[in-house]
């Protein structure tokens, strides 16, 4: 086994519980950390296993990586140990990409894009479960951790969405050039930029993956020669960009939403409604994002329950699996796993505390 694979193999051991000598961890790793994906749904094995083999190439831009889901498979624990980048300000941008790469392959395959929580780094890896708890969800994170105030950060965003928006592709360069200037750490504020340009891209053109807009970005030419490295990607985006339609109506979206508002017992799916609307999964992901404040995945299941609640709160004499059926789940075992996530009680607990209040 090369190296990687062997560190790789002793990571995994560590998660599941195995204690091992120092001499199985590498003297040169920068730091390690931890990263947590909880998913907005109950998974099946075939999808903790489609999650899991994606860590390792998600994660490799930070160095090796290995994963693990917890005993009821919702909730999937990664530990990486840092090799690539010696400088934490350009781990943070590093830890950025890798988590939404992951991010995005789980909108994809899965049709959710679940929650990331981002931990500190540290040390030892024996001390891993230690580090479980003071975790934050990765735009907290962000916030706390970028090089560049969220007031400047928000200005700068917000101007290159306007030139992106105005397909103005040519003035990014530019626009960004004249913020260097005038910073006291220009080689920090460029690592801050690549979250800020992708993002300002993604307002506009949510239909191009991550790996489209980073296949030029060189973070290892931008920790030695930061502006001219930064600046080198910004051109090389101009002809991504150029090939990219004009932003989709978001009047599409917005009937999905009525729709599933209307009625929540149709066979809904991020796949086929994406295709229907001619959008790929990722872009319909981003675009229901912005119209609804949140995930589609989310947004659906959150309507579901609410009807399942209302439902199981009349005396309608309904069985489980007619208010099942109303709710968009003809597997009444599966609603009643998706319920107990959702709300912490069975719906036959449920239903029996709400007729119990309704007798008081």
């Amino acid at each position: 086994m090369t190296p990687d694979e062997t560190l790789h193999a002793s990571m995994t051991r560590l998660l599941h519980g195995e204690t091992l000598p120092d001499s199985a961890w590498p003297q040169d790793a920068h730091a390690w950390r931890l990263l947590r994906w909880e998913a907005d749904l109950p998974l099946t094995d075939e999808e903790r296993a489609s999650l899991l083999a994606a860590v390792d190439k998600a994660m490799a831009l930070a160095g090796v990586s290995a994963a693990c889901f917890s005993a009821d498979g919702d909730v999937m624990t990664i530990l990486l140990c840092l090799t690539r980048f010696p400088a934490r300000t350009h781990r943070e941008t590093v830890i950025w990409l890798c988590a939404h790469a992951l991010m995005e392959n789980a909108s994809v395959a899965l049709a959710q894009e679940g929650t990331m929580f981002i931990g500190g780094e540290f040390d030892l890896p024996e001390s891993w479960q230690e580090h479980l708890a003071p975790m934050l969800e990765i735009s907290d994170w962000w916030a706390r951790v970028s090089p560049m105030d969220g007031a400047d950060a928000h200005t700068h965003r917000v101007r290159l969405q306007t030139a992106i928006k105005r397909r103005q592709y040519t003035v990014l360069g530019g626009y960004v050039s004249r913020v260097l200037r005038t910073v006291d750490e220009p080689g920090r504020a460029c690592f801050a930029f690549v979250p800020l340009v992708i993002e300002a891209v993604w307002s506009q053109h949510g239909e191009v993956t991550l790996d489209r807009l980073t296949q030029s970005l060189n973070l290892a030419e931008m920790t030695r020669r930061p502006k001219e490295a930064l600046l080198a990607w910004l051109s090389s985006l101009s002809e991504c960009l150029r090939a990219c339609p004009a932003a989709v109506n978001a009047a599409p979206i917005e009937r999905v939403i009525a729709s599933i508002r209307a009625d929540c017992s149709l066979p809904y799916s991020q796949q086929n409604l994406s295709r229907s609307l001619g959008l790929t999964p990722a872009y319909f992901c981003r675009l229901f994002h912005e119209k609804a404040g949140q995930h589609f995945s989310s947004f659906l299941t959150r309507t579901r329950m609410e009807r399942a609640q209302e439902l199981l709160s009349e005396s309608s004499g309904r069985t489980l699996a007619e208010i099942s059926a109303a709710c968009g789940y003809p597997n009444k075992s599966y609603f009643c796993q998706v319920f107990k996530k959702y709300t912490g009680m069975t719906p036959g607990e449920y239903e029996q505390a709400r007729h119990a209040e309704h007798h008081e």
